[in-house]
């Protein structure tokens, strides 16, 4: 192996580092990095090595992630394919343990930053496995990885697995790829709680379940009481609505702007033909649209779920889902009953939990709406989190009590 450079970093990625945070972002240092270099030591102002990273040149905004602080670096680096496979049997053992797994049939078995494996994403979907790749690093390790989990998971066959470059630049958007066949397009079900879905693979960037969320829909199993009415607003393909009528709701109302998202959804409810489909509507429109209407039709609801895009466009103006809540509060509190409950989401990094609290408290205050903040919702059981990267913590929720 070729000696790996070492590089200056940027005085705040060092004080990241060194509180733990696993990312070399966009800079005038990072830039500098050479360009062909598989990995780079990361050096502070006095030219102490302190990681050992992971160089990824054609993405945007990630140059480098921490793979290693261990000395000595250059071993580490030798050492990488046993590491990879060592790393990956220990993220696939804690997913073996987790009893709660056992209700779903999706389920992370690495989630990336926290698993000690930068931007890596494994999501088991009943026998088919989808691994995402949020840097193009990985391209090279993909072999290594598909051999190691079918090591430890040999029921999962070669034509089952499946590759997706993600990420927020376009360069890295692209639709999940088979193993195999790279055409190949895949539609099947998985149960998550006792429900059906319908998962479709290689024909969109998203298959069609938010797996990282399964464990806060399990949660709000406590929220939802049989003969209760919920109103769903960016229902996507409808887990949340599914989920509530499973529990009891008699009534259930769907919105979603995109008729195909609806579409998926009515594919789904014909999946679970226990389920009372007359107890639910499905809207196409936005939610803005629909809050009014349901306002104008005195449509009360007991739990109302709001989890809006972390961005939305209305073809003048983009605007943020923090910013746009303060309109949702007052539009959604005259659908709720007394005692009713508005589950909220964020999906952004931006954003912490803290500062999230403090935004929906300070809009009830300014709109003199009388709530209880009752339970912090966010990531869990097979998507944990890593202290010191806010980046990881991307998802997070409230419970809005009203008084």
């Amino acid at each position: 192996m070729n000696k790996i450079p070492e590089c200056l970093i940027h005085p705040v990625s060092i004080k990241l580092l060194r509180q733990g945070h696993p990312w070399i972002t966009a800079d005038n240092f990072s830039n500098r990095f050479p360009r062909q270099s598989e990995f780079v030591i990361a050096t502070d102002d006095r030219k102490r090595p302190m990681a050992l990273l992971m160089h990824d040149p054609y993405h945007k905004n990630v140059k480098a992630r921490v793979w290693s602080t261990k000395f000595p670096f250059d071993r580490e680096a030798q050492h990488f394919t046993a590491s990879i496979q060592g790393r990956l049997d220990l993220a696939f053992e804690k997913r073996i343990q987790q009893n709660e797994l056992k209700e779903r049939e999706n389920y992370y078995l690495v989630f990336g930053e926290a698993d000690q494996l930068p931007g890596l994403f494994i999501l088991r979907l009943k026998d088919r496995v989808l691994i995402q790749l949020y840097t193009q690093f990985w391209n090279r390790y993909k072999s290594i990885i598909q051999t190691t989990l079918q090591e430890v998971f040999p029921e999962i066959k070669d034509e089952n697995v499946w590759f997706q470059l993600r990420g927020e630049t376009k360069e890295l958007q692209k639709l999940p790829q088979n193993s195999v066949d790279q055409n190949r397009r895949d539609e099947f079900h998985i149960a998550e709680f006792g429900i059906q879905y319908l998962i479709r693979l290689g024909s969109s960037y998203d298959h069609g379940l938010y797996t990282d969320m399964s464990s806060i829909r399990h949660t709000l199993a406590k929220l939802i009481r049989p003969g209760c009415a919920v109103l769903n607003l960016y229902s996507y393909t409808g887990a949340f609505s599914l989920w509530a009528m499973k529990l009891g709701a008699t009534q259930v109302t769907s919105v979603d702007l995109s008729p195909k998202y609806i579409e998926w959804l009515q594919q789904n409810l014909a999946l679970n033909p226990e389920l009372n489909h007359t107890q639910h509507e499905a809207i196409v429109s936005s939610v803005d649209e629909a809050l009014s209407n349901l306002k104008k039709e005195e449509k009360k609801f007991d739990v109302i779920i709001c989890d809006p895009p972390s961005s939305s466009s209305d073809g003048e103006k983009r605007t943020s889902a923090s910013k746009a809540y303060k309109e949702l509060l007052q539009k959604m509190d005259p659908l709720l009953n007394p005692k009713g409950k508005l589950v909220v989401f964020l999906n952004t990094h931006q954003v912490s939990q803290e500062k999230f609290d403090r935004l929906m408290k300070d809009y009830l205050a300014e709109l003199k709406l009388n709530y209880k903040m009752s339970t912090r919702l966010h990531l869990g059981q097979d998507c944990p989190t890593l202290k010191g990267f806010p980046e990881g913590s991307y998802l997070k929720g409230l419970v809005l009590e009203k008084q």
